[in-house]
C-alpha cells in the first residue's frame, strides 16, 4: 500500500474518531464507560496524527514502513478501529423531533460492548506505538 492511501485511512480516522470523541463528551448516563472510550480515542487519536506526520515524511524504503503496511491492510488494526468507532457512533433512534435526539445523547452500551472496543483500541494504540518506536530504530 503506497503512503498516500495508508495518510487517507488514517485521515479518515482521525475524523471519525473526532466525532465520536465529540458524541462521547455529550452523551449521558455512562460516566465511566463513557470516559473510558473518550480517553482511548483521544491517546489514539493523538498517536495517529503522530504516524500520519512520519509516514508523510518517510519514504516507503524505510524498514519500519513495512510495519505502518501491515497496520493497513484490509480489516486489519486500522479498519478494526474504525469499525469499533463506528459502533461508538449514536444508533439510529426512531421517533422524532427532541424525542430523537435526547435518545440519541442517552448511553446504550453494555458493558460488554465496552470492553470489546476499548479493547481494540488499546491493542491498536500498542501496534502504533511500536511502530512509532520503530521509526526511531
Amino acid at each position: 500500500m503506497d503512503p498516500l492511501s495508508i495518510t487517507a485511512s488514517i485521515i479518515a480516522i482521525v475524523g471519525l474518531s473526532s466525532k465520536v470523541i465529540g458524541y462521547l463528551n455529550d452523551v449521558k448516563g455512562a460516566s465511566n464507560d463513557r470516559a473510558r472510550c473518550a480517553i482511548e480515542a483521544s491517546n489514539l487519536n493523538t498517536l495517529l496524527v503522530t504516524l500520519n506526520f512520519r509516514i508523510q515524511e518517510a519514504t516507503s524504503n524505510k524498514p519500519w514502513y513495512a510495519a505502518i503496511q501491515i497496520l493497513a491492510i484490509k480489516d486489519g488494526p486500522l479498519d478494526q478501529y474504525r469499525y469499533a468507532l463506528e459502533q461508538l457512533q449514536p444508533r439510529t433512534i426512531s421517533g422524532s423531533g427532541i424525542k430523537k435526539i435526547g435518545n440519541a445523547l442517552l448511553w446504550k452500551f453494555s458493558k460488554e460492548e465496552v470492553t470489546s472496543i476499548i479493547s481494540r483500541m488499546e491493542r491498536l494504540k500498542m501496534l502504533v506505538q511500536i511502530a512509532l518506536e520503530m521509526d526511531h530504530l
